[in-house]
């Protein structure tokens, strides 16, 4: 089991020293459209919700609720993927959420609407099959940069999506939900027609049979043994922990501290953010990640995306003018941006091949947990208005990723060696 645990991957030396992208383009649309889809609904949903009678605290507990499912469902969905195949996986949860925003569409109370997010949830999988199927198609010196192309499409997606739900929803608030149906089942489409379909990799190379050994021969809890998985799942955690806390309160925050052309922050003005925070996000996975990839080991990435995020934190705490607050949204957009694919790409090379699915699908539901209870948490400490403590807890929650990862992880990675060999 070691050495299983201490290889790389078991097909690195198959996989193309370049990415293939006959490949990569379907994955990337396929990605774009989900998250085009998913933008459209999150701007109305509150709006749609009030319309039914719902509460702001209706809202928070059905947000949970959809974390919730994910965070129950992830893990599951991305074995089956390791065991069945990225695409098939990819059409069940576009199913899944094709189901979703139909019910939503339809939603006459409160409860559909909620059935809708959970199925939503349950079924969410998209990202995590994707950059599995990423990883599959693409080598250890590769990774970093097929994973920031799926991160990119994430950021187009997080683009268009409001866009449209902004200029649809003076038509009505279903009109948004009907497009968001369309962009997904165009999604699925792709994925049908376009998508490689290829076999999921065996667990055991590929001169075994399946059906000769179980599958579950190299399973997550054995893959924890490796010192340096259990590194990156704690920094992991401490991003998106850090993040969460952020993100989920700062239209709050800002409403409360800041004023934009003599009037209190408003959902124009975060409309604005959104875009320039998609925008940002294209630039950097297409322009700068390959660019630092070339320049830091995993490690100093890590390293680099903590001190970047750290320093857009504090200078948002700090923001009185415009222009302060643009170099905070700078600072953040380009951190994220830089993050998603840096901690996939580092867990993806350090994870055998037959294990990817479980792997991102694990992460993803770790990811989940800390969407239920950051917004919380945030809530609790804004409600007090103790805006210096909650930038101080998000400042204090990213230094300790970044020294856990200083202190902790090899200062060479499988990539480097790759580059190297």
């Amino acid at each position: 089991m070691s050495d299983e645990l201490c290889s790389i991957n078991a097909a690195a030396g198959a996989a193309p020293q370049r990415l293939d992208w006959r490949l990569m383009l379907p994955v990337f649309i396929i990605v774009s459209l989900d998250a085009a889809s998913s933008g459209a609904i999150l701007p109305i949903l509150p709006f749609y919700l009030r319309t039914l009678g719902a509460s702001p605290l209706v809202l928070g507990l059905i947000l949970g609720a959809e974390a919730l499912g994910q965070f129950v469902a992830a893990p599951w969905l991305g074995q089956l993927s390791d065991r069945f195949g990225r695409k098939r996986v990819l059409l069940a949860s576009q199913a899944g959420a094709l189901v979703s925003l139909l019910l939503l569409a339809l939603a006459n109370s409160v409860v559909f609407v909620l059935l809708a997010r959970v199925l939503l949830g349950l079924t969410a999988a998209n990202f995590s099959a994707a950059a599995a199927y990423a990883a599959d198609n693409s080598s250890p010196t590769t990774r970093r940069q097929a994973i920031g192309i799926l991160s990119a499409g994430l950021g187009l997606g997080g683009m268009i999506g409001p866009g449209l739900s902004g200029y649809l929803a003076e038509i009505s608030l279903t009109a948004p939900i009907w497009v968001a149906l369309g962009l997904s089942a165009t999604s699925m489409l792709v994925t049908g027609l376009w998508l490689k379909g290829a076999p999921a990799p065996s667990p055991y190379g590929d001169d075994s049979r399946e059906d000769e050994r179980p599958l579950e021969k190299v399973s997550f809890r054995a893959l924890l043994a490796s010192p340096v998985i259990r590194v990156l799942i704690i920094v992991l955690l401490c991003h998106y922990f850090s993040y969460g806390m952020f993100s989920s309160q700062l239209a709050v925050f800002l409403q409360d501290t800041f004023t934009w052309n003599e009037h209190p922050f408003g959902p124009k003005e975060l409309g604005y953010l959104l875009t320039a925070d998609g925008a940002i996000n294209i630039l950097v996975q297409l322009f700068l990640l390959r660019w630092l990839g070339s320049y830091f080991s995993e490690r100093g990435l890590i390293v680099l995306v903590f001190a970047i995020l750290s320093t857009g934190y504090v200078s948002a705490g700090l923001a009185t003018d415009i222009a302060t607050l643009a170099f905070a949204v700078l600072c953040i957009s380009t951190g994220v941006a830089l993050a998603r694919p840096t901690f996939v790409a580092a867990l993806s090379v350090h994870v055998p091949q037959q294990r990817q699915g479980i792997v991102m699908g694990t992460t993803q539901s770790l990811v989940a947990v800390t969407d239920i209870v950051t917004p919380m948490l945030a809530g609790v400490i804004l409600g007090q208005s103790l805006y210096g403590a909650w930038i101080g807890a998000v400042v204090a929650i990213a230094l300790v990723g970044a020294v856990i990862a200083r202190s902790q992880l090899p200062r060479i990675d499988p990539e480097t060696k790759a580059a190297h060999a």
